[in-house]
């Protein structure tokens, strides 16, 4: 548990790099965040990533992002409403309300269509399942739904798309909707707190342009009188050689920021490394 000013601390700590932060919806559940990585580190370096785990009966979930730059976030951001396998992503600024997308977990489902459609011939449609609470069109094919109880939420979920009596081309899929109160940073509990520190600190470092010549052995060496290292190793391409870059992973937070602070930019053999945190993938 944390104290009270150790709490205020991690909160203000937050609110600072939230303008470094996207938040994205609707990931499909069989992304890795290695996945996530490549596709969203061509806008940009990324210092950290959460992603909420797999959770029974969805097929999608959702994480956040911090870039090193916030010129990133914006260019992320052109991936909102695009299409990702079977799913729409959601891609917004966290700094910014996105709040539509958090209906309850166990009330709300989310419908995919192939097709636009209109809002008021779904709601007379599902209505008829159950007593609706709200409705929210995320995109042109995927809408929100809401309902008084859980009961109607999991009577359309057992419904085959073909039952529920619109066009039979118009629906895709329904699922529930984990994009709610699983990343609210707004309530204050040890589960939010404990997706801030990963947001906020990095147990990982990525050292580029070391020399052809260096080993793990004395990548090990070099990084590990800043702490205790979980695991470290260069990378090295099909023939064998290294590709002068390697990843060291530590213990604690402190001492990835002690040896990026020290390394960064540090002489080895004529050449200035470069030390850069990291997320840490799969």
């Amino acid at each position: 548990m944390y104290s009270k000013s150790e709490l205020n601390l991690i909160n203000n700590q937050f609110e600072y790099i939230k303008k470094y932060c996207i938040y994205i919806g609707n990931i499909p559940a069989e992304v890795s965040k290695t996945d996530l990585i490549a596709k969203f580190s061509v806008f940009g370096e990324i210092s950290n990533l959460y992603m909420k785990s797999f959770i029974q009966f969805c097929d999608v979930k959702p994480a956040v992002v911090r870039y090193r730059l916030m010129k990133s976030v914006k260019e992320s951001s052109s991936l909102h409403n695009s299409r990702y396998i079977q799913s729409v992503l959601i891609v917004l600024p966290l700094d910014s309300s996105y709040n539509n997308y958090f209906l309850p977990y166990n009330t709300c489902v989310v419908v995919y269509t192939y097709n636009k459609f209109g809002m008021v011939d779904f709601y007379q449609k599902f209505s008829k399942l159950g007593d609706i609470h709200a409705m929210k069109k995320a995109t042109n094919v995927m809408v929100y739904i809401s309902f008084v109880s859980e009961r109607a939420a999991r009577t359309i979920l057992d419904t085959k798309p073909t039952d529920i009596h619109i066009n039979v081309q118009t629906i895709n899929h329904v699922t529930r909707n984990i994009n709610v109160c699983l990343i609210d940073f707004e309530k204050e509990c040890t589960s939010n707190t404990a997706i801030k520190l990963t947001l906020l600190y990095n147990r990982s470092i990525g050292i580029f342009g070391l020399p052809s010549n260096f080993t793990e052995a004395k990548l090990h060496d070099e990084f590990s009188r800043y702490g205790r290292i979980e695991k470290n190793r260069l990378v090295y391409d099909s023939t064998g050689h290294s590709k002068q870059y390697g990843f060291v992973y530590y213990e604690k937070h402190l001492s990835a920021q002690a040896a990026k602070q020290e390394m960064d930019r540090s002489d080895h053999t004529g050449r200035k490394i470069a030390v850069r945190f990291v997320p840490e993938k799969e």
